[in-house]
């Protein structure tokens, strides 16, 4: 089968994009080359762009990552004869066969390269949408975007708070509401399925803190627009060191590379409800003051949900109306 190329910025990647691609792979049957073009002024960083490509289209293309200052501007003196020669230079001086693009330079790059020209979707009517039309209005658009590159862009509210104070409940409502999943507390479903009546070492906060993290890169995946937790790597920090005397570095890590655009924090002026992992027995063993004091030593901000049920409701509803009214902005997620 002949050996493809395409040659492109990708600087916010599209569900257009990923026509071209997998268009490009199923015509050469994976025999493809793609030239990711970065640059020091890119709102994205070109090694992001790189990965969500490289994820996205394992198995299907070759994305190669040309971190460049060559001209963008086609009057530019020498333009076609650098690209030219950067072009052969990455795929090691063998021209490709057929080159694939959607827009008019892929004419003229193909011959200069001695390639078949094989133009896709130009008028744009199998995908009727432009990058930079996403990038004005990502939330409108949310579904044009490149899967992978979908959880750099999510919303994320994590709700947190001492026991029987809420979280599960309104992590459940709101992911409702905004059509979404929300991430669910990973150390109930693991004591649960362990020893219940075991109380937990630093060992188990460990295990519960990568299985919390799991949980949420997997789940971003399938958000939409908003991903809502279940409590945080902070519930696990302060539960860790107020039972145990002790944070786990790991748990630490964990809380310095996850960045929320809200926290809702659950005042603890509810009555409480007991239950098996509740190790306090009648009462909580967790305050809200143990809260406060982690997420201010930690420089977090969070907004505190009081109040009775209904009023929890509505406070809660209006803080994640107005992040879901603010622009959506890239995030460097883990």
């Amino acid at each position: 089968m002949p050996r493809g190329f395409i040659i492109g910025g990708f600087r916010l990647p599209t569900v257009g994009h990923k026509f071209l691609i997998e268009f490009a792979s199923h015509w050469c049957q994976g025999d493809l080359d793609v030239m990711l073009n970065t640059r020091d002024e890119d709102a994205i960083p070109g090694a992001v762009r790189h990965r969500w490509l490289a994820d996205q289209f394992r198995g299907l293309a070759r994305i190669h990552r040309f971190h460049n200052a060559l001209p963008e501007d086609s009057a530019a003196p020498d333009f076609w004869q650098l690209w030219n020669r950067a072009i052969l230079k990455l795929l090691e001086g063998r021209a490709p066969e057929l080159l694939f693009a959607s827009e008019s330079y892929g004419k003229r790059l193909a011959a200069d390269l001695g390639a078949r020209f094989i133009p896709v979707d130009a008028p744009r009517d199998a995908i009727p949408i432009s990058a930079s039309r996403v990038t004005a209005g990502i939330g409108e658009h949310w579904g044009l975007l490149l899967p992978e590159a979908r959880p750099s862009f999510l919303k994320r509210v994590a709700i947190v708070g001492p026991e029987s104070c809420g979280k599960t409940t309104f992590a459940r409502r709101l992911a409702a509401v905004f059509r979404t999943v929300h991430v669910p507390e990973f150390a109930r479903s693991y004591l649960e399925a362990t020893d219940p009546s075991k109380y937990p070492d630093l060992a188990d906060i460990e295990i519960i803190a990568k299985g919390h993290a799991a949980s949420e890169d997997a789940l971003a995946r399938q958000a939409n627009r908003l991903l809502v937790l279940d409590t945080d790597h902070v519930c696990t920090a302060v539960w860790s060191e107020v039972a145990l005397g002790k944070v786990p570095p790991a748990v630490e890590a964990e809380i310095a590379r996850r960045p929320y655009d809200l926290r809702l924090l659950m005042a603890d002026d509810v009555p409480f409800t007991p239950d098996p992992l509740r190790y306090a027995g009648q009462s909580r063993q967790m305050t809200l003051a143990h809260f406060t004091d982690a997420l201010d030593r930690r420089g977090l901000a969070y907004t505190i949900i009081d109040g009775g049920w209904t009023e929890r409701t509505k406070k809660a509803a209006a803080a994640v109306d107005g992040l879901m009214a603010e622009p959506y902005r890239f995030h460097a997620v883990p």
